[in-house]
């Protein structure tokens, strides 16, 4: 029990440098509910948070593009901007049973970290810079209508990519579920960070951390029901005249009964 505390303690810190470094809001694909009937039309928002799930800001509209994928179809969903509650919202249908992925990206967006604060702009041209970044968020949100099928191990092509090797619906609380994180298509090594709906208020604080083995595999003890969110980031160092690192996010977010 205290071993699994330190690892706590330490996941909190670690997300807690990572934020006043990279100024990090979580891209979230969040439907009002996470299974449904054949036929429904589920209602669902884009937001950014620091706590799961919660929406701080709103995302700017021109740069999110959303997915709904089933199989080998992807239909693209419109959004609208919900000004009172910081979210782009939308509806999906869904028009047969199993599970659907909601494919999320937000497009690479330039922060700088100047003497004066943070700007949304490249560094060329500014001045007093302490760091620059581009930054780019993938999101894949796991819907299940009626029966559950083998649809949670869609590969959408997204750069960065959270993939379940198990089914979540069969993976119970106090279980472990088996991911796999593709870059470029290509399994990667890196740090896995999980929580779920409820687990804090704290801003950037997450219930579970990990590493994935050499073939970017990892496993996550399913430690309380409802909706979970991984998380997984990676830094490409590819200085141009308008950054000096290409940051890319991506999370998974599905339900545990």
């Amino acid at each position: 029990m205290q071993r699994k505390m330190i690892v706590l303690m330490i996941a909190v810190l670690a997300v807690g440098m990572a934020v006043q470094v990279t100024w990090a809001h979580e891209f979230i694909v969040q439907p009002v509910q996470l299974a449904a009937s054949v036929g429904h039309k589920l209602p669902l928002s884009v937001v950014s948070a620091h706590v799961f799930v919660v929406s701080e800001e709103m995302e700017p509209i021109e740069q999110v593009d959303l997915a709904l994928v089933k199989g080998d179809t992807r239909e693209k969903v419109s959004l609208v901007p919900n000004e009172m509650l910081l979210t782009l919202d939308g509806a999906v249908e869904l028009k047969q049973q199993g599970t659907y992925v909601l494919a999320g990206h937000r497009k690479g967006i330039l922060w700088t970290h100047t003497t004066k604060g943070w700007q949304q702009a490249g560094k060329k041209g500014l001045q007093g810079v302490i760091s620059s970044g581009k930054y780019e968020k993938f999101c894949k949100t796991l819907v299940v209508s009626g029966q559950a099928d083998d649809g949670y191990k869609k590969v959408v092509g997204d750069r960065l990519e959270i993939v379940p090797i198990d089914d979540p619906q069969k993976v119970a609380v106090g279980q472990d579920l088996n991911v796999q994180i593709l870059f470029d298509g290509k399994p990667m090594p890196t740090e896995v960070y999980a929580t779920y709906d409820g687990f804090t208020t704290v801003p950037n604080t997450y219930a579970y951390f990990t590493e994935t083995d050499e073939n970017g595999r990892a496993r996550i003890r399913l430690t309380h029901d409802g909706t979970w969110m991984v998380r997984v980031q990676h830094k490409v160092n590819e200085a141009t005249d308008d950054y000096d690192q290409y940051i890319l996010r991506a999370v998974l977010v599905f339900g545990v009964r």
